[in-house]
């Protein structure tokens, strides 16, 4: 989950869940938890990930009863006990959250609980008045991190800053593609040095509809990239930029990555439910992969036991004759 597909399915909770009476918390896997929710109309779920293949926040069904006993799911149940879910906060292009509980709605935040999604280094951490970890995810030592080791009873520091500069609809053309011109390395790689927020999927979308065509475009060196084409690809920068400004997404699967949270035609109507699309797109396409992992496993197990059956054969027949 790149950070424009967080700030799609921000936009789509605040929303829904805001404000609301935090109720459930489990842990199904090591790094996955699920938070129940109680709004004025119905009861919403909501998943977070940190794990490195799939960190991710996202709506799901209601889940199977699993995972309530776990210490994290234990030590998040009695700190957001009786709050109120009264905030949703994401800033600049950091793939930082922060969910706001308070005693109710209108009063000063008395827990915060912090998803930060960045790879490897995705964590999940519950935080006192005071910004102090009560608990967290996993514990970062010394020997993990020189830069930010953190653990229980540490004051919370952010992670470090983003390489880049953040996007801005407000750089011109001309000073946009000589930022991107200033070292002679391919599209992609200009794209993702120079600017903040810009994923392997990002750039995909950014460089055209078709895939193909996407992928031979950002491959090439920035000095052999047309004129004609440095300002398509600038309109599509600038709509980008746009959707994000005004929170106008739509959940699209028919663009040159599996998904997509916007939109290069104008006219189209905002997704209803995005962040639910989302939580079920993420699910089939985590079940799958589990399927496939086993399926592979099986096929291993049956093929050296059929090696080992025939070798058991030859050596009977020998003995036969």
């Amino acid at each position: 989950m790149d950070l424009t597909s967080l700030r799609a399915v921000l936009a789509d909770l605040r929303g829904e869940v805001l404000p609301s009476r935090f109720e459930k918390a489990q842990q199904p896997q090591p790094s996955t938890l699920q938070l129940g929710f109680r709004t004025l109309e119905r009861f919403i779920w909501i998943e977070i990930c940190w794990h490195a293949d799939a960190p991710r926040l996202v709506q799901i069904q209601s889940p199977y009863k699993q995972g309530s006993e776990s210490t994290l799911a234990k030590q998040i149940q009695h700190g957001l006990r009786k709050l109120a879910l009264i905030d949703l906060s994401q800033y600049g292009f950091e793939r930082v959250v922060e969910f706001g509980l308070a005693l109710r709605p209108g009063d000063p935040i008395h827990r915060t609980l912090v998803l930060e999604m960045m790879g490897r280094h995705s964590n999940l951490l519950l935080l006192d008045q005071n910004r102090k970890v009560i608990t967290l995810g996993r514990q970062v030592r010394n020997y993990q991190s020189r830069i930010r080791p953190i653990g229980t009873g540490d004051l919370y520091v952010p992670p470090p800053p983003l390489q880049g500069i953040e996007p801005s609809q407000k750089e011109s053309l001309k000073k946009w593609k000589a930022r991107l011109c200033l070292i002679p390395t391919t599209l992609k790689n200009a794209l993702q040095q120079s600017y903040q927020g810009i994923s392997p999927s990002i750039a995909i979308q950014l460089a055209h509809d078709e895939a193909s065509m996407a992928l031979n475009l950002l491959e090439r060196p920035v000095l052999d990239i047309s004129e004609e084409d440095w300002q398509k690809l600038h309109r599509r920068w600038c709509l980008w930029l746009q959707r994000l400004e005004q929170e106008d997404f739509v959940l699209c699967f028919n663009g040159p990555t599996p998904f997509r949270v916007w939109s290069t035609e104008e006219n189209i109507s905002a997704s209803k439910e995005l962040s639910l699309s989302l939580g079920n797109y993420y699910r089939e396409h985590l079940e799958s992969h589990q399927l496939t992992k086993v399926t592979k496993e099986l096929q291993k197990k049956i093929l050296r036991g059929k090696k080992g059956e025939e070798k058991s054969l030859i050596e009977q027949e020998e003995l036969l004759e």
